[in-house]
Formats: C-alpha cells, sequence, structure tokens
C-alpha cells in the first residue's frame, strides 16, 4: 500500500468518525495545554527568582564562605573585590551588594530588592530593555516587568531622604520580586544614611570574569585558595545554588512529567484499541494484498494528526491563558518550548503507537477466510 494511499486512508477514517477522534483530540489537546502553561509558567517563577544572577556577565560569583552560596546571607569587606581581581586568570571583577527595603515607588509603597553594582563590571547586569544603565550615585534601573514605573520617577527608600531617579529599565532582573539597581556608591551612601555611624559598608558578593581560553571552574578554585573566607562557584552553580529555585524546579518538573505520561497513555491505548476493534478489517486488508508497512502508516499517520491538531489548539488555549494571567511575571509561550513539547508529545505518541503496529504485524492474512 504506497504512503499516499496510507494517508488517504487515515484521513478518510477520521472524517467518517469525526466523534470519536474528536473527543481524543480534544483530551490531547488538554493534556498538551496543561504541559505547556506549567513549562511557561515554571520558566517565568524561575526567571523571577535567578534573574539577578543570571543575567550577570560574569563567569563565577564569590560569596563568604558561611553563606551556603546564598547572596542575601553573604558578608564581604569591600577589599575583597581588588583580591579577586588580582589572581591569575581573572581577568575583571565587580562587587555586588543587596538590601532588602520597604520604599516609595513612583508614590506607591512597594518591596524593593535594590542592588549596587559597579557600572561597567562584571557585576553590571545585561538586560536593558529602554534608557541606560545608572551612572551616577542618584540614579537606578528597575526590571521592566514592574510596569507602573517610568524612565523619570523616583523611588526613595522609607527612612532615607534621597531620590533615585529612573533612568533605565530592566528585563530578565528580578529577584523574586520587584528589583533596582544602583550604583555601588550610591548604595554605599543609601547605607550610611539608613545606619549613622557605620564603619564600612559591607558587600555580598563579588561578580568575576576569566580570562579568554581559561577554564572557569578552574580560575573559580584559584580563586577560593587565594582570597580566604570565601566560597566561590560558576555562576551557573551559583544560580542553581539560590533558594527556591531546586524546589520550584522538581515540583513543576514533576507536574509536567505526570501530565505528560498521561497524554501518551491515553494517545497509546487509543489507538490499540481501535486497532484491536478493526483486526478483521485490517486482516481483510493484508489477504487482499496490503502490507503491514502500509496498515502501520495509516496509524501513524492518524497519530501524527491527532498530536499535531490538538498542539495547534492547545497552544492558542495556553496563549489565551498566559496572556489573561495576572501573577506579576513577565509570563510568555517560547517558540523552544512550544517545539519542544510538541516535539516530545508527537514521538512519544508513535512510540505508543507501536503497539498498534505491533498487533498489525501479528496478524496472518491466512485467517481472511474466516474473517466476517
Amino acid at each position: 500500500m504506497p504512503q499516499t494511499c496510507s494517508v488517504n486512508l487515515a484521513l478518510t477514517e477520521m472524517r467518517r468518525a469525526k466523534l470519536r477522534f474528536g473527543l481524543l483530540t480534544a483530551a490531547v489537546a488538554l493534556l498538551v495545554f496543561l504541559i505547556i502553561f506549567l513549562s511557561s509558567l515554571s520558566g517565568a517563577l524561575l526567571r523571577a527568582l535567578t534573574g539577578a544572577l543570571d543575567s550577570l556577565p560574569a563567569d563565577g560569583l564569590v560569596y563568604s564562605e558561611t553563606s551556603r552560596a546564598n547572596v542575601q546571607a553573604s558578608r564581604l569587606s569591600p577589599e575583597v573585590t581588588a583580591e579577586v581581581a588580582d589572581v591569575p586568570g581573572v581577568s575583571a571583577a565587580g562587587s555586588i551588594a543587596v538590601l532588602s527595603a520597604n520604599a516609595t515607588v513612583a508614590g506607591a509603597p512597594d518591596e524593593l530588592q535594590l542592588f549596587g553594582v559597579q557600572p561597567g563590571s562584571p557585576s553590571q547586569p545585561d538586560g536593558l530593555r529602554e534608557g541606560s544603565f545608572p551612572q551616577t550615585p542618584t540614579e537606578v534601573a528597575v526590571d521592566a516587568s514592574e510596569a507602573d514605573v517610568a524612565i523619570g520617577d523616583t523611588i526613595r527608600v522609607n527612612g532615607s531622604t534621597i531620590d533615585f531617579v529612573v533612568v533605565g529599565r530592566m528585563v530578565g532582573t528580578q529577584f523574586g520580586t520587584d528589583t533596582g539597581w544602583i550604583t555601588d556608591q550610591g548604595y554605599a551612601d543609601l547605607l550610611a544614611e539608613l545606619n549613622p555611624g557605620l564603619p564600612v559598608v559591607p558587600i555580598n558578593a563579588v561578580a568575576f570574569t576569566v580570562d579568554q581560553g581559561a577554564d572557569a571552574a578552574a580560575v573559580a578554585a584559584q580563586v577560593q585558595q587565594a582570597v580566604d573566607g570565601t566560597q566561590v562557584l560558576e555562576k551557573g552553580a551559583a544560580v542553581d545554588a539560590l533558594p527556591g529555585v531546586e524546589s520550584v524546579g522538581q515540583t513543576f518538573g514533576l507536574l509536567v512529567g505526570i501530565t505528560f505520561v498521561i497524554g501518551v497513555v491515553v494517545v497509546g491505548f487509543f489507538f490499540l484499541i481501535l486497532t484491536i476493534q478493526k483486526l478483521r478489517t485490517f486482516t481483510l486488508l493484508r489477504a487482499s494484498g496490503a502490507s503491514t508497512r502500509g496498515l502501520a502508516g495509516t496509524v501513524t499517520a492518524q497519530i501524527a494528526a491527532v498530536v499535531l491538531l490538538a498542539s495547534a489548539v492547545a497552544t492558542v488555549l495556553a496563549w489565551g491563558a498566559l496572556l489573561g494571567l495576572s501573577t506579576g511575571l513577565p509570563v510568555a509561550i517560547e517558540p523552544t518550548t512550544i517545539g519542544g513539547v510538541v516535539g516530545a508529545v508527537l514521538l512519544a505518541s508513535l512510540g505508543a503507537g507501536l503497539l498498534s503496529v505491533r498487533r498489525i504485524a501479528q496478524i496472518d492474512p491466512a485467517t481472511a477466510a474466516g474473517a466476517r
């Protein structure tokens, strides 16, 4: 049986059994919708938790050795930045300081994570969407997810008299909540005002880049050995070690995995039952000269049609659901997410369809005489 005949036979049967295949398509669409929705939501949540560090153009991060790779729990002397920069293999280093504060943002109260970094260093994040990155002590850039803040607005931390003027909007630089970026000098001025008599303004971490061609892991080990009292991680490991990242990833991964397995099982068993119901028809077709390959192609074409149609419906549903979702997170459906989900579901469903193909392959054309 030619391939075109297999496809025509598959589509003809689907047209004649609209209700049966329609219900299957709806079930698969719902499951694919859940996978895309949960994957997109988990990605947005993880980006909101890790964006501040993940957006740094750094190869590694230096913490205090007792911080357990928690940037907010880390405390380092400002001199550590220069010590890290002097380690062989390090090309540049920049300090990072973090302050969790209540503030007035564009005239409204807000909770803010305020990062003090050195402009032009590895501690300055990528992701500028609009305006410029702060260069003076009274300028601030905010994450673009804070839609109510515009360039020219002011931010004042409670208990301070310093008005930071918004000069830039960032994207993908959140740290769990609304996030602002100021210069290291602006951070020092703010902390000195909030804590009169503070002898020294500590930093929380140091971001560094390595020389071109150097091994980041090897340089990180050299930094930890050269600078006492520090814990040094490559950037990827530092991002993964942030509080909440592992639990969020495992929770959503489990939900997506269960939904994926259910979808594949539904498709596999549906076509297996359908194949068993049509064994007499398949037997007659085999006796009339149809090949096992051609009949298997019919089942394969039906599986592909159901999954692809269901995926198209699921993508539209997920886009609409995420568009109307009010979470405060920059949630979006990435083309790579859609492609990955659809490809995985299609391949797994075709794999499950091998049960039906195997059943067809066991048909003995000689039994056609007894087929009624």
